[in-house]
């Protein structure tokens, strides 16, 4: 391949001309003298004949980061002002996507090929030959030591507790620490299994670990070992681009450089969340392919649409990657989703339960319908539907201005006479909603509209009837009011119509209770009390970790705490010029010592942005530097050596006392006789305690100091259940001094 990556530079213009992936020369001058080569620039606002901004592609590749230099910087490349460094760091970079390219679906492959100059082919697939496939476990691992793999005992024995499981219709809880190589470890022994029949499913918590597996483990085994099955990524209909309502922006005059890439992200079926040169915003949700939104068979983009291919081909395929809350949402519709399957696999299975809880239930916001009703409405519908909207959008209001008045601040449960008294001020609201859904869905451009529409009276019905079955209704007043509905019986609706239907089952997670006892995530899931259970620590030494606790800090209820953590904190960045993860519960506190911490560079969730765009942010940021992170960022984070060197846990993450659904729980371990704090809450805490640790050391090379910031580590009885979870002995201070000794064993 040969091209030139040029710069305008004032007057003119400095290219440099690849050949292959080696830059030959360079070359300056005004655009007409350069040679008539397919020519790429960094701008999309230059004009330069026949040309390709760069921009484009590297927002369509790399979604999540809307500068270059921050790809620049990512992969190691020179960010310099000379204009020939420059588009040979760029030409590097162009590189890199155009490999990234050669993954893409065809769509987006044949999209990206219209927009390309003159000369200038997409890159071919990779055409690998595929060995012959492993005929046994021991095999495949036999060939992963050959490709250059570490060989790991601990991933070979769990890999044969997860074949073990399949082969004998078993549901299994393995838990393995970072390290062991979980991924690999039930990939292999169910690819294996598929392989001589049956269907499966692996279900992950987040969308980060779906996208993993599918364009980077799925694949490699697939080539390396010959372990190829038809899979499939499937994720909820919300996560991928409607390229109708991306096709009205035209008609707004969105620029070629945010328009161009977004229509390359939905062919290729990226996911919006990860889109970061949009920012969130009306526009933003208004791309989403939400239900009641869709043309169905009249649609313009129905042969491209990405949310029904992928559909189409997760039912179709053999294996089929979701996350927990798809998979929750396929059992409430009894496998309307993916339809019937025989093996599955759970990763970061202790968030199982939570993500099973919330999509068997419902939750009710006043910015459901809105959306809906605003469909109605922009379509143009017959005149006798004027009356039925009005009232449907009179109703709406009323309804919520009554929950607005009747329920309190923050969580609570909904009493019954509450509930009496809202079901009342639904019934308008469910009358208005069934009569336009009943005029609309005769209409076959609007039947998917209707159907949202009767969906949304069923749920407001249900929830003030849920018939058979234990729920608890609850109402959570913050910025928005919102009603929920949650099962307290999950684990027998599991057990009984469930776990039956599954042929085999692996349930996996770097954490899955206290020390040896999976006891809280088994109950929850309706497994036996004497379900098998195996364990692999993590292969580290954790020679180059220091743990202390910080027994002289104020207890974290104490006016005084906030003060004396930002002191604290302020000191260790002082002392150790290192990047911090402090983890809060509480958002109050994190906002109290976000504003006390104003001399100290760092980034705090909720004032600084959400997760995403402040974990990103923090990783660009030079040591000294902290990072305040609330309940999100104790799991599912990874910033690997230098990136995280101190964690800070700012207190033990007790659930709040003031959880409707887990003060249900207790009311009903209780009532037989148990102790609710032993029983639930401090296991829940402890499970919790474990997953943040997680997030300081993740391989052999990493090293770091964790400090625990709740004194009541040091003097309350339960303290050994949280002990016991540490990787190394701590030491208790008594004095904010003694953390030198800390750090100097650590940071030499």
């Amino acid at each position: 391949m040969e091209f030139l990556v040029s710069v305008p530079h004032n007057d003119g213009v400095f290219a440099v001309r690849f050949r292959g992936s080696v830059p030959e020369e360079r070359l300056a001058g005004p655009r007409e003298a350069l040679p008539r080569l397919p020519i790429l620039v960094e701008n999309a606002g230059a004009s330069l004949g026949n040309a390709f901004p760069l921009v484009i592609l590297f927002r369509a590749v790399w979604p999540e980061e809307p500068h270059v230099e921050g790809l620049l910087s990512r992969f190691g490349l020179s960010c310099t002002a000379d204009p020939w460094g420059r588009a040979e760091a760029l030409g590097h970079l162009f590189l890199r996507a155009w490999e990234e390219v050669r993954g893409w679906p065809d769509p987006a492959r044949w999209a990206l090929a219209q927009l390309l100059p003159e000369g200038l082919p997409l890159p071919d697939r990779p055409r690998v030959p595929r060995p012959r496939p492993p005929t046994s476990l021991d095999e495949a691992f036999q060939r992963l030591r050959a490709l250059g793999l570490e060989d790991r005992p601990a991933q070979r024995a769990y890999a044969h507790a997860v074949e073990n499981a399949l082969a004998e219709g078993k549901v299994v809880l393995l838990e393995a620490g970072p390290g062991t190589g979980k991924t690999f470890g039930y990939l292999i022994p169910l690819l294996l299994r598929l392989r001589k029949g049956g269907r499966g499913v692996v279900a992950t918590r987040t969308r980060t670990l779906q996208d993993q597996l599918c364009q980077r483990d799925l694949p490699w085994l697939s080539e390396r070992l010959g372990l190829g099955v038809r899979w499939a990524l499937l994720k909820g209909r919300e996560n991928y681009l409607c390229l109708a309502r991306l096709g009205r922006l035209r008609a707004q005059l969105v620029p070629e450089d945010i328009l161009v890439p977004l229509e390359l992200l939905a062919l290729r079926r990226a996911d919006l969340d990860e889109i970061g040169f949009l920012e969130e915003g009306a526009l933003f949700e208004d791309l989403r392919d939400r239900p009641g939104r869709c043309w169905g068979s009249r649609c313009p983009e129905l042969v491209r649409c990405p949310s029904r291919l992928a559909r189409e081909e997760a039912k179709a395929a053999q294996l089929v990657v979701v996350n927990h809350a798809l998979l929750g949402a396929d059992l409430a519709r009894n496998n309307a989703i993916l339809g019937p399957y025989d093996f599955l696999v759970v990763d970061e299975a202790h968030a199982f339960p939570f993500a099973l809880r919330e999509a068997l239930g419902i939750t009710l916001t006043p910015a459901d319908l809105p959306g809906l009703l605003g469909e109605v409405e922009r379509h143009e519908i017959e005149t006798n539907l004027d009356e039925l909207l009005e009232g449907a959008k009179q109703a709406h209001q009323a309804f919520w201005r009554a929950v607005q008045m009747a329920i309190p601040p923050g969580r609570s449960r909904l009493e019954p006479q509450t509930l009496r008294r809202l079901e009342a001020e639904a019934a308008p609201l469910r009358q208005a909603l069934h009569g336009l859904a009943q005029s609309l869905s005769p209409k076959e451009e609007l039947a998917d509209l209707g159907a949202a529409l009767a969906e949304q009276a069923q749920a407001l019905a249900f929830f003030f009837a849920p018939g058979e079955g234990s729920w608890v209704p609850w109402s959570n007043k913050e910025d928005s009011p919102a009603l929920h509905l949650t099962p307290l019986d999950l684990a027998r609706r599991l057990r009984e119509s469930f776990w039956p239907g599954i042929r085999g089952a692996v349930l996996t997670s770097a954490t899955l209770g206290g020390p040896g006892r999976p006891g809280v995530v088994a109950d929850r899931l309706g497994l036996a009390p004497d379900a098998e259970f195996l364990s692999w620590p993590a292969p580290f030494t954790y020679e180059r970790v220091g743990v202390a606790i910080l027994a002289y800090l104020p207890e974290p209820d104490s006016e005084d705490y906030p003060a004396a953590l930002a002191q604290t904190l302020r000191y260790v960045l002082h002392k150790v010029p290192a990047k911090a993860l402090v983890l809060f519960t509480a958002r109050r506190t994190l906002g109290e010592v976000h504003r006390l911490l104003s001399d100290v560079p760092h980034l705090a969730q909720g004032w600084d942005g959400e997760r995403a765009q402040v974990l990103r942010r923090f990783r660009r940021m030079r040591p000294p530097a902290a990072l305040l992170g609330l309940d999100s960022f104790w799991e599912g984070v990874d910033l690997p050596g230098e990136e995280l060197e101190i964690l800070v846990v700012a207190r033990l993450p007790f659930p709040s006392p003031g959880d409707p659904v887990l003060e249900a729980e207790a009311q009903l371990l209780r009532a037989q006789g148990l102790n609710d704090f032993r029983e639930l809450f401090l296991p829940l805490a402890v499970l919790k305690l474990r997953q943040g640790l997680g997030r300081l050391v993740r391989s052999s090379s990493d090293r770091g100091v964790i400090l625990l910031a709740d004194p009541r580590l040091a003097s309350r009885r339960y303290r050994g259940h949280f002990l016991r979870v540490l990787p190394v002995p701590p030491r208790i201070l008594q004095e904010l001094r003694e953390l030198d000794v800390v750090l100097a064993q650590v940071f030499r």
